[in-house]
Formats: C-alpha cells, structure tokens, sequence
C-alpha cells in the first residue's frame, strides 16, 4: 500500500509515498494514545445537549437516509490529544513538516482540495462526477452527505480545537494570502475533526462500491485529500483520521439501510451504462431518474 502510487502522474510528488506512510503511522499511533485516560480531559462536556450546527456542502438542504440521531459522535470518535501533551506535539510536528517539505506542486494540490466538490475525485473515479453526467449518483453522494453534516458540526463546537495556524506561525495557509499570525493564546477553534476528511472520505466509500474495480485508486486519492488539510495547515493528522472515522461509520450503517442500497445499486446501473455495459437503466432506476429531473425542473425558473 505505501508503495503504490496513484493511476495519476501529475498529482505525485517525488517522495510522497514515504511520507505518506509516516504520517499514516503516525496517525495511528496518535490514535491509539488518545484513547488513554489523559486524552479523557478534552471530553466535551455536555456535548450531548449541544444543538445540531449544520454545515454548508453538496448534500445542504437535502433529508439524508439517516434520523438525525441515530448516530453521535461521541461514540465514534475519541477526544483529540490534549493540548501541549506529547501527542499534540506529534500532531503539530507532521504540520510543520508539511510547511517545510511540500513543494510547489502539492502546495497548489492542497489547495485545490480545499474545495468541497464531487468533481475533485472525477480523475480518480474514470469519469465525471456531477449532477449532468452522474445524476443518481450526485444524488446518493448528496444524501450521504446530508447524513454526517449536522454530526460534523456538533462536534467541532463542543470540542472546539484551534487550528494550527492558530497556534503557530505558518508560512502559509490555504485561504490566506499572506499567512495569518498565529495567536498568543487561542480558546476556540473548529479544527477537530476534519469537516473536509470526513466528506471526502465518505465520497471515495461510496465511489469505490460504486467502481469497485478502481476502489484502490479511489481510496488513495481520499487519503490524499484528507492529507491535503494538513499541507493547508488548517488540520492536524488526529482532525482528518477523526473524520475518517466518522465518515466510515457513517457509510457503515448505511450498510442496513435498504433505501440507501437501492439508490446505490441505481448509482451502479447508471455507471455501467456510461459505460456501456448495459443498454439502458433498470425500471426501479429509471423512474428514479425521472423523479429527480422534475424534481430540477420544478425548481428552475
């Protein structure tokens, strides 16, 4: 796996799977750590009564396959290094080695990643990825989505991390021109987890069910993604493995769901007919594709 590079050239940087796999390591290591009984003092109190805080992305406004509390954080992932212990400065220690050792190339992959669109994993899964060429397909990406977005937001409040640019001087940042200066002493922040990491994580789940014979490609490009938060010095390692986790609990349960099987297998016909594999969608699909162009329809002016 360490050894493997992704299908695209453009995208690989000399050296980039070494570091890959450190930072891989390190994440689980950091991981393991943090469920000891010191990692126990960033335990949000009170987080279950926190109100859900809904978060903008693809899947905003549409009901997901999910009750809105069937699943909470709090049982997925553990709470983040505490700030200034040994694991914390891991954590900012990988941060500082991406300022230092990414280069031109993967500096403007990062933040290109930082844009939350479907359309950032295309290369990675053969074709387009959008509501014209994928129509059931967006839609099943946009109700998974829908599906983590209020957790994502509960859980950046009640753990309430600064991010790393907020408690160190960076050389840059992605969304920032120059870098911000880094606080004397920051109380509040949204970094963990990885709002990002978790959405792409969840996307590349999918897409490999959905192409499972370029799952190996998928899955790596969702690492790199979710590592691409870390070059932007807006996450640490613990942030994006937290969403990861969240995200594939998430699709997990999904697993049960027959709404949302039934809508993946229609995702599956949809592209074997891009393909050109079979002629045409099932009758279930079609009246499902249907549904949702006048659905778009009615909402065009």
């Amino acid at each position: 796996m360490c050894t493997r590079k992704m299908a695209s050239s453009k995208e690989v940087i000399p050296g980039f799977q070494t570091k890959r796999c450190l930072w891989l390591f390190i994440v689980l290591f950091i991981f393991l750590i943090s469920l000891s009984p010191l990692a126990a003092q960033n335990t949000p109190l009170g987080a279950v009564a926190s109100p859900p805080q809904p978060r903008r992305g693809p899947g905003a406004g549409i009901d997901g396959f999910l009750g809105n509390n069937e699943l909470s954080y709090l049982s997925i992932i553990p709470p983040y290094p505490v700030l200034q212990s040994l694991w914390d400065e891991v954590d900012a220690t990988v941060v500082r080695q991406w300022q230092q050792s990414a280069d031109s190339a993967r500096w403007q992959l990062a933040k290109a990643d930082a844009d939350i669109f479907y359309d950032r994993f295309s290369e990675a899964f053969g074709s387009k990825i959008d509501a014209a060429a994928a129509p059931l397909l967006v839609h099943l990406l946009n109700r998974v989505e829908a599906d983590f977005s209020n957790m994502i937001g509960s859980a950046k409040k009640s753990y309430n991390r600064p991010r790393p640019f907020q408690r160190f001087q960076m050389t840059r940042v992605c969304g920032f021109d120059p870098a911000p200066l880094a606080e004397a002493s920051p109380k509040r922040g949204d970094s963990y987890p990885s709002g990002h990491a978790t959405f792409g994580w969840s996307v590349v789940l999918v897409l490999a069910e959905v192409a499972p014979e370029r799952a190996q490609i998928i899955l790596d490009r969702g690492r790199e993604y979710g590592e691409s938060r870390i070059v932007c010095a807006m996450h640490y390692p613990s942030d994006v493995h937290a969403g990861e986790l969240l995200a594939s609990a998430v699709v997990s349960r999904l697993q049960a769901v027959q709404e949302f099987k039934r809508e993946l297998s229609c995702a599956q016909e949809e592209r074997a007919v891009a393909l050109k594999v079979r002629e045409q969608l099932g009758s279930e699909c079609s009246s499902l594709k249907r549904e949702l162009e006048q659905k778009q329809a009615a909402r065009t002016p």
